[in-house]
């Protein structure tokens, strides 16, 4: 059941390999390889992807979700919507109060969270800015909220426990960033899970997503 958002992760992974493979660190602090590093990183990771999609979509069709999976346009645009952003509103409050609450509890240090357009350019700024804005929220909710979460669901019966994995594992995706992007995400995606469960789209949740992202890319 973990093996699609494993995966969705996985192209980050790869993207950054092909990008060392291209660009070896050896030392230097050359401005130009930096931007070529950065650039080629969020192209890769876009390109990835897209051939990640295309591989769900056809596993999905074959077992017969697609439809119900890919299904995420609105019914009531207007309502989804307003669902969405007073919900990613609630999910900030509550996620930041969550890592001001677990983090001076762990063995961890704050950490700054990296700038999605340290380098690369105006190149650099919109690939960056289609991949964190747009790519993401759509990918990473087709996959924990459209596939993952009905999946629990199905599996389990209810909704609070298929919640809280799913939201858990949505954090869990996001290790490699830092312990706080992890406390923010999980519950990010708790709220995401109930935008999912109140409107019975991915309307809502993708909406959410897609303003937290927006928000995460402002030079605040």
């Amino acid at each position: 059941m973990i093996f699609w958002p494993a995966m969705s992760l996985a192209t980050a992974f790869l993207a950054n390999y092909m990008v060392t493979v291209l660009y070896p660190v050896d030392g230097t602090s050359d401005s130009a390889v930096f931007d070529a590093r950065f650039r080629s990183y969020y192209g890769l990771y876009m390109a990835g992807e897209i051939g990640f999609l295309w591989l769900f979509a056809r596993w999905l069709s074959k077992h017969g979700f697609l439809a119900a999976v890919f299904e995420f346009r609105a019914k009531r645009i207007t309502i989804e919507t307003g669902f969405g952003l007073v919900l990613f509103a609630v999910s900030f409050v509550f996620a930041i109060a969550a890592v001001d609450a677990i983090l001076p509890i762990l063995p961890v240090q704050m950490e700054a969270p990296p700038s999605p357009y340290a380098a690369g350019g105006i190149i650099g700024v919109i690939l960056a800015t289609i991949t964190i804005v747009i790519f993401a929220p759509l990918v990473e909710e087709l996959v924990m909220r459209g596939w993952l979460l009905p999946m629990l669901v199905a599996r389990m019966g209810g909704w609070i426990v298929p919640l809280i994995l799913s939201s858990v594992a949505f954090g869990l995706l996001h290790f490699s960033v830092s312990i706080q992007t992890i406390i923010y995400t999980t519950v990010l995606g708790f709220c995401a899970g109930l935008a999912r469960r109140m409107t019975g789209r991915l309307w809502a949740s993708i909406v959410l997503h897609f303003a937290n992202n927006v928000v995460a890319t402002l030079p605040l």
